[in-house]
């Protein structure tokens, strides 16, 4: 559409060129300001135009596309066991990204699990409407808790429920080792737990 524009003020102007070489050289000087112009004013109006055509794309395009989240810490409770065995302590801890692995750094850190204790999978779901989390670790995990007494099961198995629930936001959590339900000397978790208290 700008090139017949163009094309027809092009020809609009040699027409006037033409007519022009017929009057006297006052008028054509008078009409050769007036073409100027109106070449200025089209010109103007044009580049006005183009400046309209290409930022609406450009906002269409930003509108397209999804936003990035912003990178925000995140703030994590990691829980552990006090000293007496008998209670939760827990503490704060900020991070950039929580994962499965940083998650487990940070029990062990804590002393909550060793170090050989890996995360096979896990994944959140809903279970009757309610959010969930299916947390798979590998037979370090089960081999550990059975040997501990009723107390450090308890504690060990709360802190980390603890720790992942509220990570996730989830309400419930199942734990199995290597795709079996978890088993110790002193019970079997064959279901969904609950946050410890």
């Amino acid at each position: 559409m700008k090139k017949w524009m163009k094309l027809f003020l092009l020809l609009g102007a040699c027409m006037i060129l033409v007519m022009g070489c017929q009057k006297s050289e006052g008028e054509e000087a008078e009409q050769e300001e007036k073409k100027a112009e109106a070449l200025e004013i089209e010109s103007e109006k044009e580049d006005e135009d183009d400046a309209e055509e290409s930022e609406e794309p450009d906002k269409k395009e930003e509108a397209e596309q999804p936003q990035a989240p912003a990178t925000e810490a995140k703030t994590v409770t990691i829980y552990s066991s006090n000293d007496n065995a008998d209670g939760f302590v827990t503490e704060e801890v900020e991070a950039s990204e929580v994962t499965v692995g940083w998650l487990l750094g940070q029990l062990v850190d804590k002393g909550v699990v060793s170090g050989d204790v890996q995360a096979i999978s896990c994944a959140e779901t809903q279970v009757d409407g309610v959010k969930v989390l299916d947390l798979d670790l590998n037979q370090a995990f089960g081999n550990a808790l059975g040997s501990m007494g009723t107390a450090g099961e308890y504690m060990t198995l709360g802190s980390l429920c603890n720790t992942f629930l509220d990570a996730y936001g989830c309400e419930k959590i199942q734990i199995t080792v290597e795709g079996n339900t978890l088993e110790t000397g002193h019970t079997e978790y064959p279901g969904y737990l609950n946050k410890f208290e």
